[in-house]
């Protein structure tokens, strides 16, 4: 039976248009893939170079125009564009064509949780319907009903219930209500009593606080069904994953973005790996010496936004680690991104060199009694590690976070832990799990 006919406003046709048109590239072949990359990075190269002086000058200097260079080529030639690049060229790196008004850009400012916040300016009539347009491929990949409650708990909100998810479930006719709490006036036992009142269907958060209220409900016994976690902010962490299953049978859905660009992957919807948004991102991840890295091995991500014409974005190192995975068995050909390995400052150094963090939160996760964990080292290479745990942890449990660390390449460096009932962790939207601190280490309490 056919359906009725659904007229929409001119905005929602817009984006629901652009969602058709990105989840058209999910099952290309191969070949299609790559040829339809190489043509919108043409497009932008074309644009960036016609329009903007800091990018004719390094384009030029990369082999600007290609001839018979392909556009890939000559992106590999550009060097990686930085947070001090963006800071020190703002002006001339924005690619003002005639017509664009002021009214036209939007400016998107960074959290600056690098000390070095950037802004970036994105062609509103642009930009927005696409990210609409993600946002909603995205709820369809994980089948979420938007008539549903969501709850939502985050820093800067002002607690109170909205009529909708938003605008564009809005325009949908979708009208569940969304309940919002400000995670850093009231403590976990709080938010937990108003889960349970609340009863959402949703819960937005981070996955760290998602966790915590987990073990919350757990050890206080209570029943709170969610379908889904939806994360953000952070890296998510398979012990993260488990309690979640345990405490509320729900899923831990991960999205990855940043806010120079939006969107760059979404979680798969049959597994938790994420797939690269193609059809507007071009990634590349990369070693020390900036040759790509292939399938299973950690390295810088580099982004260029396909659709960045007010600010082109081209080899923009976000600060992130991430390593490639092998095709995905749901049927989508966008690729994989198998694992996200925190920021590249969050590296210990060791004799062989930088080593990633994800390890720390995937391994010492599995161990019951720790909670939550932050580590420093040191100038002179010693780690301290402080462990967030209700009670003292046991000989084999001491001796398994040493497994850890030896087992991951760490046995030389000297290892200092320390127990605390919580972490004095600062104010602010992101945990920093490493801390790199510049002078020798004086032992407080060690084990």
């Amino acid at each position: 039976m056919a359906d009725a006919l659904h007229f929409h406003s001119p905005q929602t046709a817009q984006m629901l248009l652009l969602a058709q048109q990105v989840r058209a590239w999910e099952r290309v072949a191969p070949a299609e893939y790559q040829a339809l990359q190489q043509r919108q990075l043409h497009t932008l190269m074309r644009h960036a170079h016609q329009h903007s002086p800091f990018w004719r000058q390094r384009l030029e200097a990369a082999g600007w125009p290609a001839g018979a260079a392909s556009p890939q080529t000559v992106l590999a030639r550009l060097p990686v564009l930085t947070r001090a690049d963006l800071q020190a060229h703002f002006a001339d790196a924005r690619a003002r064509w005639p017509g664009l008004r002021d009214g036209d850009v939007a400016t998107s400012v960074t959290s600056g949780s690098t000390g070095e916040p950037v802004r970036v300016e994105k062609a509103s009539a642009m930009y927005s319907p696409l990210y609409a347009a993600i946002s909603w491929l995205e709820a369809q990949w994980h089948q979420r009903d938007a008539r549903g409650k969501i709850a939502v708990l985050g820093t800067g909100l002002t607690d109170g219930t909205l009529d909708t998810w938003g605008d564009m479930y809005a325009a949908m006719g979708l009208r569940g209500p969304c309940v919002l709490r400000n995670i850093t006036q009231h403590g976990m036992d709080s938010h937990l009593e108003w889960l349970l009142r609340e009863q959402p269907d949703y819960l937005k958060c981070s996955p760290f606080a998602a966790a915590e209220l987990a073990r919350l409900a757990l050890a206080r016994g209570v029943q709170l069904s969610i379908r889904q976690v939806i994360s953000q902010s952070e890296r998510v962490t398979p012990a993260q994953r488990a309690l979640c299953r345990q405490a509320f049978g729900a899923t831990i859905i991960d999205r990855y973005s940043c806010e120079e660009t939006g969107w760059l992957a979404l979680q798969c919807p049959t597994h938790e790996h994420l797939h690269l948004l193609g059809a507007t991102t071009l990634m590349e991840i990369v070693d020390a010496e900036g040759r790509p890295c292939p399938v299973g091995v950690p390295g810088r991500v580099l982004v260029t936004s396909l659709h960045s014409f007010a600010m082109p974005i081209l080899r923009y190192e976000l600060g992130d680690i991430a390593e490639w995975g092998a095709p995905c068995g749901c049927g989508m050909v966008l690729p994989v991104i198998a694992r996200m390995g925190g920021r590249t400052r969050h590296q210990v150094q060791t004799t062989q060199g930088p080593l990633p963090m994800p390890f720390l939160g995937d391994e010492l996760g599995r161990i019951e009694s720790i909670r939550a964990f932050r580590m420093r080292q040191y100038a002179d290479g010693t780690l301290q590690l402080q462990l967030e745990a209700p009670q003292a942890l046991t000989a084999d449990e001491h001796a398994a976070v040493r497994a850890v660390f030896a087992a991951n390449g760490m046995a030389d460096l000297p290892l200092h832990v320390e127990q605390l009932e919580c972490i004095d962790w600062p104010a602010g939207r992101k945990r920093e799990e490493f801390e790199r601190v510049d002078r020798l280490f004086t032992p407080a309490i060690s084990t």
